[in-house]
């Protein structure tokens, strides 16, 4: 009796897990996010052009991924809930998705407002789980530097 209660206890949040990614999924994908974004496409990735890559895994997790050199992960995150905020609004948040790298990280939980417009989007908000802004009103703390827009890369 005991083990049945156990599987089915399991079962039930495999299943709510499998429903909340699929509807991240829906969310990033419906936002028109997934596919591979830079501020320049026709450049390699750099860390003035860092390629940014959104997918959906096998799982139905979502990933998204910045590349600061052609084939190098700079990092990882994985995107674990989603919603509109507006017509050209998105907030979700990601969490730290990367083997090997250390637990606890200023950035292992961020909370990230993006901006879509004309088929490009700009990071509004970036906010660790410290509390810190990677970026915040749409420009990097302590400088007067804005987050670059970046556009979808055709054919990748």
């Amino acid at each position: 009796m005991r083990w049945g209660a156990y599987l089915a206890a399991a079962l039930t949040m495999a299943s709510v897990e499998a429903a909340n990614a699929q509807t991240v999924a829906d969310t990033i994908a419906d936002f028109g996010l997934i596919g591979t974004w830079a501020a320049d496409c026709t450049q390699p990735a750099s860390s003035s052009n860092f390629l940014t890559v959104y997918a959906i895994k096998p799982s139905g997790a979502v990933s998204r991924t910045y590349y600061d050199q052609p084939d190098h992960v700079y990092n990882n995150y994985k995107i674990t809930s989603a919603k509109r905020q507006a017509p050209d609004m998105l907030s979700y948040q990601q969490v730290w998705d990367f083997e090997g790298s250390p637990a606890n990280i200023a950035g292992d939980r961020v909370q990230v407002l993006l901006n879509m417009a004309d088929n490009k989007f700009q990071i509004v908000s970036s906010q660790a789980s410290d509390g810190s802004f990677f970026v915040k009103d749409r420009k990097y703390p302590g400088s007067n530097d804005e987050s670059p827009w970046q556009l979808r890369c055709p054919g990748k």
